[in-house]
């Protein structure tokens, strides 16, 4: 193992509470390997939320793919030796980011569906953005890696869509979301479900894996402990 890491590139603000979670969570990984008052090397890109849901909601994606290159790419250039998308929905746009940079792309979706192999599980729900649960782009990733994600069906799809947006995006968990949100997997789990996919960074908030009994793939912190496995490697 390394004795100072690696220098991680952070494209984050989708949402800035998850960016705060991911910044923890590799700073106490960091430390509690490498001990004393050791810490992550980041360079992070803080996006303004507000501007990347207009984006997604009018559709812009090649835009923002652009965006998320080009910012990609000065992260970089300024010394990041891997780059992290901190959001499952983004990873929508994780092919431009690839394309655009010439240091590893630490993928999200990778890391959750290797813990998902792992475990054993071949059919796994999805909780996440609307834009996560319909478009291809997350259920393709998987279903190539012989995994079958299934989501809620209507209307609870677009409730789990506008908890997110409306109310977790902003640092609110609103009375009785965790009951709610739970109901919503059980149906998911009669339906066939071995275990949940955390599919949006902001679940963790309402739903964590004491609140389930099935396998529970926290893509946040599977996504970190890939990265500190790049940042700490020999």
């Amino acid at each position: 193992m390394r004795s100072q890491p690696r220098t991680l590139g952070l494209l984050g603000g989708i949402t800035w509470h998850s960016s705060l979670e991911f910044e923890r969570l590799l700073n106490e990984g960091v430390n509690a390997r490498l001990g004393g008052s050791s810490a992550a090397d980041l360079l992070v890109r803080s996006y303004d939320f507000q501007q990347i849901s207009d984006r997604q909601a009018a559709g812009d994606w090649d835009a923002m793919g652009a965006l998320f290159a080009a910012d990609a790419r000065k992260l970089q250039d300024a010394g990041a030796e891997a780059i992290m998308i901190c959001a499952n929905t983004m990873h929508k746009v994780a092919p431009a980011v690839a394309d655009a940079i010439d240091v590893p792309l630490i993928h999200m979706l990778d890391a959750t569906a290797e813990a998902i192999r792992t475990a054993g599980v071949e059919t796994v729900a999805l909780l996440g953005t609307g834009y996560t649960m319909r478009d291809p782009f997350y259920r393709d990733h998987m279903a190539a890696r012989g995994i079958t994600t299934i989501v809620p069906e209507e209307p609870a799809l677009d409730d789990v869509h506008d908890l997110i947006y409306g109310s977790l995006a902003r640092g609110v968990v609103p009375e009785g979301a965790p009951a709610w949100i739970r109901g919503v997997y059980d149906e998911l789990r009669d339906r066939g479900a071995q275990g949940v996919i955390s599919g949006c960074t902001e679940i963790p908030m309402v739903m964590t894996a004491t609140d389930v009994e099935q396998p529970y793939f926290d893509s946040l912190a599977l996504h970190v402990d890939a990265a500190l496995e790049f940042a700490l490697a020999d």
